[in-house]
C-alpha cells in the first residue's frame, strides 16, 4: 500500500512540475488539464504494468501480451477516443494525436516518471531478498549458486520447512501441499497399524 501512495505521489508531483507554466511544444503552447490527465494517466499505465514485470519471476508469452499489450491498448484508445466527434470525446479531442505525440517532453517525463517509480519499487524488492528473503527466495538463490543438489543443503532447506517460524515464510500453496502430505502419511500409518 505504501508503493502505491509513493507512486501516486510521484507521478503527481513529476508530471504537475514538469508541465506547470512552460511551453512543451514548439509552438508555445502550455499543457492545459486534458493534457495534464492523459500524461498522468500514461505514467499510471507504465508503471503498474513495469511493476508487473519486475514481478514476476518467470514469463510466459501469456504475461508478456498482457503486460506489454495493456500499454499497446492505452495508447491504441487515446488514438481512437481522440479522434471520436468532439460531441462525444469532449476534451480528449485530438489531445494525443495534436499535442503529446509530437511532443519530446510527453516522452521525456514519461520515461522519467516510470524510473524515478521503478527505483523505489526495485530497491525494495532487493533488499527484501538479500536479507528477507522468504523460502521460496532461498531455494531460487541456491539454485543459482548450484548448490541445490548437494546433499547438505537440501537437509538444511527441508529442516529449516519445517521449523513454524520458516512455516510463516512459505506461500499458501506450499503450506497446503505439505498439509496434503502430512495427512497423507497420517492416513497411511493408521491404515497400516
Amino acid at each position: 500500500m505504501l508503493n502505491g501512495v509513493m507512486n501516486a505521489v510521484l507521478i503527481f508531483f513529476f508530471c504537475i512540475t514538469s508541465f506547470e507554466d512552460q511551453a512543451f511544444r514548439q509552438d508555445g503552447q502550455v499543457a492545459g488539464l486534458d493534457a495534464l490527465g492523459v500524461v498522468m494517466y500514461t505514467c499510471v499505465v507504465w508503471v503498474v504494468n513495469c511493476q508487473m514485470a519486475l514481478s514476476v519471476n518467470y514469463f510466459t508469452i501469456i504475461q508478456h501480451i498482457f503486460i506489454w499489450g495493456s500499454i499497446a491498448v492505452w495508447y491504441l484508445f487515446l488514438l481512437v477516443y481522440g479522434a471520436i466527434n468532439p460531441r462525444f470525446s469532449t476534451t480528449a479531442y485530438m489531445v494525443f494525436i495534436e499535442q503529446l505525440a509530437p511532443a519530446l517532453s510527453f516522452w521525456l517525463v514519461t520515461l522519467f516518471v516510470v524510473m524515478a517509480t521503478l527505483v523505489p519499487y526495485f530497491s525494495y524488492a532487493a533488499i527484501q531478498i538479500r536479507f528477507f528473503p522468504m523460502f521460496h527466495n532461498k531455494i531460487q538463490w541456491k539454485r543459482y549458486l548450484g548448490k541445490a543438489e548437494d546433499p547438505e543443503v537440501a537437509r538444511q532447506l527441508s529442516s529449516r520447512h519445517r521449523t513454524s517460524s520458516q512455516q510463516r515464510m512459505v506461500g499458501i500453496s506450499a503450506r497446503r501441499d505439505g498439509k496434503a502430505m502430512q495427512i497423507t502419511k497420517e492416513t497411511e500409518l493408521e491404515v497400516q497399524e
